[in-house]
């Protein structure tokens, strides 16, 4: 296909970080001491792109060019091909991406100034920019999975930025090694698929299953490549282990159980990396994965979709109720949220599970650069006193709201967006993806099926605890550090860099519901759930498609139910802040600072249900265990035996060598020394002297005659 001015932007968007990457790291040091805003400029120009081409694109029009990228001659394969896909979900991915990049970008040239690795800080931004746009923009299986192990090559890259704390390093390579572990079934996944279609090409792949049908329990396709037909015939087991291969590329990346253990190390990386990485944009990228291979999942996969979200969603929620840290608190509410995303894309709320993937990147990352403000105040103090206390332990704070004000007011919205509190964006997404949900255990038969929705209404009253907890513990009360609390503001009147507060006064307006909806207490009139709805997809193109058409008809006809859910879930959020607030506010300064988790309830929920004691104990020493007696064997058997071989070797080498020089070279020259003495001596007899002859004829015939004699 030819290409589009609009698919050529889309491409200019793509490489535009990649440039900012290649000049920051390969020339950073050599630049001005301004050269981090070459990665920034870089990015605004992307975002500016994109908004262009989201204008373009939504609800207006699909643009597709793809090439020929290689193909193998001699065979029935058809072509490898590469291409950009520009859709509603692709334009709306790209906004968010380039958006959140350029405020953590520009947040971190106060979070970040003066450190030894700025340059390196923002070229890995730009690779990560780069790596996640070319997962939105790609139109093939194969393309988006290089592009996925880049985005895990930068994060590793980021979480480890601070290489000189084992921590950090650790971190990065535990991140690193999980995140193989779910892309291993996403490389087996989309080999299956091309096993049997023969094409990565997800346009095509859809095409192909929308033209199949079901018979006697198989999908059976047919499709014509290089003039020749081809009949395909899947059992449903097979396409459901397909799917779920998929669908562990999303397990790993969006840290679904039981794969979620690396996301909380990975906030030892820099504040704004987790702003950027692991709360809008990267972990995203395994729910956009499902979303943009949705047509693909059976009713099985997507039923095991559903439940692992639900577990997700109920476990990091429970896990976030005892933690100390900041980050660590954000972290596992990054991993409930991801866990409704999932249950909703499971539910058949696709439309829902997208709009709470945008809401959630705009309030969580409010979350997370507020969190990075508070935690370099509080390392502000702390310096200033010489005193060696963790500074992103809540226990340590209080009090903060009267001396940073800015911060607690954008930390605020954003809490109560991420609690799903009315005429905030929380409220809508949640609420669609809690109906969706409810209407998929309905027309699912009811029973069992309901656990999930419940498990959904449930963690709405975690939430709003752990956060209510958490903002009190940070906000209010007294300042519990052995310092004045206003020794954490920079000066009189300013609490944080200047260029530290647009992003999150940004990012805390767009945690308001009135942007995703003219309507802040109805998500059914959201333009976004709209512009990514089911709809816009053929129904003929998605594997029992029949289904999610009945889940959506039960869920328009539940209206009155979507009003009594709205007014549960305010409920519950409400009743979990009062929660918190009974159980905190009579407490002493002295009780918050040593509150440990009392019960073995709590300990295991601090301890993150010991996971990651149970992933050492089966998984990780069994290996080193193995690693090592390996180790062993290679040093004391083989090693041994190679080592103590080749001296026999060389011994033996040296005998031969002997023998050889000695023997076999000896008695060659033996043999030709006597030749040469014979020589002269037959010579010696034939000297032409008669009397020589008679006297040699006569010593013969004295011999014989002994001879005769003697024998």
């Amino acid at each position: 296909m030819a290409a589009t001015p609009e698919t050529a932007a889309a491409l200019v968007v793509l490489l535009l970080p990649l440039l900012g990457f290649l000049v920051l790291f390969l020339a950073g040091k050599r630049l001005p001491r301004h050269g981090d805003w070459l990665g920034i400029g870089l990015t605004a120009v992307a975002f500016i792109l994109s908004g262009w081409l989201f204008s373009q694109v939504w609800n207006t029009a699909t643009f597709h060019t793809r090439t020929t990228w290689f193909s193998v001659p001699g065979n029935s394969l058809a072509d490898f091909t590469a291409g950009i896909l520009l859709d509603n979900l692709s334009v709306l991915m790209l906004v968010i991406v380039t958006f959140i990049s350029l405020l953590v970008q520009l947040f971190s040239v106060g979070y970040m100034h003066g450190d030894r690795g700025y340059s390196r800080y923002f070229a890995f931004l730009g690779l990560f920019t780069f790596s996640m746009l070319g997962i939105v923009l790609v139109d093939n299986l194969l393309l988006l999975f290089m592009f996925w192990e880049l985005v895990g090559l930068s994060s590793y890259l980021l979480i480890g930025f601070w290489f000189e704390k084992p921590a950090a390093v650790a971190a990065n390579k535990k991140a690193f090694l999980v995140n193989r572990i779910g892309d291993i079934g996403l490389l087996l996944g989309l080999f299956a698929f091309y096993t049997y279609f023969r094409t990565f090409d997800l346009e095509t792949l859809r095409a192909l299953i929308g033209n199949g049908s079901w018979e006697s329990g198989s999908f059976i396709a047919t499709y014509t490549l290089n003039g020749q037909d081809w009949l395909v015939e899947l059992g449903s087991v097979f396409l459901t282990a397909a799917g779920l291969g998929l669908f562990m590329g999303c397990v790993g990346k969006s840290a679904q159980f039981p794969l979620q253990v690396w996301l909380p190390d990975a906030m030892q990386g820099p504040t704004p990396v987790s702003a950027l990485i692991h709360a809008a944009t990267m972990v995203a990228a395994g729910v956009y994965l499902v979303a943009r291979c949705y047509a693909f999942f059976t009713l099985e996969a997507l039923t095991v979709i559903a439940i692992v979200g639900a577990i997700t969603a109920l476990i990091g929620a429970l896990v976030a109720l005892t933690q100390y840290d900041i980050k660590a608190v954000l972290a596992f509410s990054t991993i409930s949220q991801l866990g409704y995303m999932v249950m909703g894309m499971g539910t058949g709320a696709h439309d829902a599970a997208l709009f709470h993937l945008s809401t959630h990147a705009f309030f969580k990352a409010a979350l997370f650069l507020n969190s990075g403000i508070i935690i370099h105040a509080m390392h502000r103090g702390l310096h200033h006193h010489h005193l060696h206390l963790d500074a992103q332990d809540i226990r340590n704070m209080g009090g903060l709201r009267k001396a940073m004000p800015l911060t607690f007011y954008t930390y605020l919205v954003a809490t109560a967006a991420l609690v799903g509190l009315p005429l905030f964006s929380g409220f809508l997404s949640k609420d669609a993806i809690l109906s969706g949900s409810w209407a998929w255990a309905q027309t699912m038969g009811g029973g069992l099926y309901f656990v999930v929705p419940v498990i959904g209404f449930t963690v709405v009253l975690l939430t709003a605890f752990y956060m209510a907890r958490h903002m009190w513990f940070i906000f209010f009360g007294e300042f519990r550090a052995p310092f004045a609390v206003q020794d954490v503001r920079l000066s009189v009147g300013q609490e944080v860099e200047r260029v530290m507060v647009l992003p999150v006064i940004l990012l805390a307006i767009l945690s308001l519901g009135i942007f995703f909806s003219l309507n802040p207490l109805s998500f059914g009139s959201s333009w976004l759930m709209q512009g990514v709805s089911l709809h816009r997809l053929s129904h003929s193109a998605i594997l029992y498609g029949e289904l999610l058409q009945a889940v959506q008809a039960q869920d328009t006809a539940n209206h009155t139910l979507h009003i009594v859910f709205g007014i549960l879930s305010t409920l519950l959020g409400v009743a979990g802040i009062s929660w918190a607030i009974l159980k905190y506010k009579n407490r002493t300064n002295e009780q918050l600072w040593q509150e440990e988790p009392q019960g073995k309830l709590a300990q295991l929920s601090h301890q993150h249900f010991r996971l990651n004691e149970f992933y050492d104990r089966t998984f990780v020493q069994p290996t080193l265990a193995l690693g090592h007696q390996l180790y062993r064997i290679d040093k004391r058997i083989i090693d041994y035996t190679l080592n103590n071989g080749s001296k026999a070797l060389v011994i033996l080498a040296k005998v031969v060598a002997w023998i050889d020089r000695w023997v076999v070279d000896g008695l060659v020259w033996l043999v030709g020394a006597l030749s040469k003495v014979l020589g002269r001596v037959g010579r010696g007899l034939q000297n032409g002297k008669v009397q020589s002859y008679y006297a040699y004829s006569l010593f013969g015939f004295i011999l014989l005659m002994l001879y005769i004699i003697l024998f």
